[in-house]
């Protein structure tokens, strides 16, 4: 196995078919056009993660002898899977429901086949071992949760590119120090496909990953990172294997559950599309999606490399410092929004209307 050729193939491969992807359904007419809901005022091409799907898969095919791949074929075959999903939901948008029954197969080859699962949490809760068949369950939840997690977070240009490079890069270097080569393999796989993928990506887009890519990245990444969870790892590299992980998806975590809540709160589908994602908030606060993209992948570097500086602190306390931390800075990002939304909607107020209350009130 050869950790660079991985890279370098998945960033030519995907390099050099973008631009004909980019191409392609422009001439199709196979275009995200705007509408009311999302933040893009160009119709663009939605299918990148095509590009990038190959590029990972010629860069495995190449990299990885095909012993290996083979016992590596459930966990390829929920990739395959997971990527023909995209595909048809980026052409013709499919129900939730449908989606999630792909999704939960696609998790199921993974995890009742492959025997990819989370077995406990390092004594986390005094929990190191979870009874009979709910590991299965809990793993198999939590590859759906976080696959549409990164679905989720991919609304403006180069942020849920940006997460999967650092999170594939810390998994391919985790991987690599714990002489776990073939997980290695596919995580800088990714790397060098999402680096390309950000040349053209980046703001102002030329092209969007879709759920094509979105969902790639998500099963892959989440599975990669529940196979980290349950590989030993030498003290030396990580202490604090779910309180890293954490870490690496903090971003990700946070956001989805934050608009559930509020879906949820407002009595609306927990599954119904909104704007009122993370870095929805930073963009009605003024930012550009670049700025907004740099700023949350600053903050996810920051707490990834906290949760590794700080590992000997023990579990709990990473993580509950990191889910304090975070509910705080969401918290003062959405009061800034609301005084910034207060302060617009008085300046729409007539004066004479202004000169009516403040006479009531007296």
């Amino acid at each position: 196995m050869s950790l660079p050729l991985a890279i370098a193939t998945s960033f030519l491969v995907t390099l050099t078919l973008m631009p004909v992807i980019i191409r392609l359904f422009r001439s199709l007419g196979l275009l995200d056009k705007p509408d009311k809901r999302k933040i893009h005022s160009i119709s663009t091409p939605s299918l990148g993660g095509i590009a990038i799907f190959i590029g990972i898969l010629i860069a495995l095919v190449l990299s990885v002898s095909f012993a290996d791949l083979a016992t590596e074929k459930y966990f390829l075959g929920g990739i395959i899977l997971i990527f023909f999903l995209g595909v048809r939901d980026d052409l013709s948008s499919l129900l939730a429901q449908h989606k999630l029954v792909v999704q939960i197969f696609s998790a199921f080859l993974v995890v009742y086949l492959g025997g990819v699962k989370i077995e406990g949490l390092n004594g986390l809760f005094g929990i190191h071992t979870f009874p009979w068949v709910f590991d299965e369950i809990f793993t198999v939840f939590v590859i759906v949760v976080m696959t549409n997690a990164f679905n989720l977070i991919d609304g403006i240009d180069g942020l849920a590119g940006s997460i999967a490079l650092i999170i594939s890069s810390f998994l391919g270097w985790a991987s690599f120090k714990s002489g776990n080569m073939i997980d290695a393999t596919f995580a800088f796989a990714i790397t060098g496909a999402t680096f390309s993928f950000l040349l053209y990506n980046w703001y102002p887009s030329k092209v969007f990953m879709g759920d094509t890519g979105s969902m790639v990245f998500g099963f892959m990444l989440t599975t990669l990172m529940v196979k980290f969870l349950t590989t030993p790892i030498p003290p030396s590299v990580i202490l604090s294997p779910v309180a890293t992980s954490l870490a690496l998806f903090v971003i990700l975590v946070y956001d989805t559950l934050r608009v559930i809540l509020i879906r949820l709160f407002t009595g609306r589908p927990p599954l119904s599309p909104d704007r009122n994602h993370i870095h929805h908030v930073l963009l009605k606060l003024g930012l550009n999606h670049a700025q907004s993209t740099i700023s949350l992948v600053s903050y996810n570097i920051i707490v990834i490399a906290f949760a590794v500086v700080f590992q000997n602190i023990g579990e709990l306390w990473l993580m509950l410092i990191m889910t304090v931390v975070t509910v705080i800075v969401g918290a003062i990002l959405d009061r800034k929004l609301m005084r910034r939304e207060a302060a617009r909607l008085a300046k729409l107020i007539p004066p004479e209307i202004k000169m009516r209350k403040s006479h009531t009130s007296v």
